[in-house]
């Protein structure tokens, strides 16, 4: 996934843009969840929660291109 992409499916599946941002930045940028979370106020304990929605979001986009 490219970042046009991520922003598209992360629009549909993180209400906050302050999640959509952390995410961004854990998946292409290397932070941490915990960095993120500290750095782009979002509560504790839900980013790395946000990370594994988005990859099994890809995960099921990529069996639908498959199938």
């Amino acid at each position: 996934m490219n970042r046009s992409q991520y922003k598209i499916i992360a629009q549909r599946i993180f209400k906050s843009e302050n999640q959509r941002i952390a995410v961004e930045a854990v998946i292409f940028e290397g932070l941490s969840s915990y960095e993120a979370e500290k750095r782009f106020d979002v509560p504790k304990g839900t980013l790395s929660r946000n990370v594994r929605k988005y990859k099994r979001e890809v995960e099921y986009l990529n069996t639908v291109v498959a199938a």
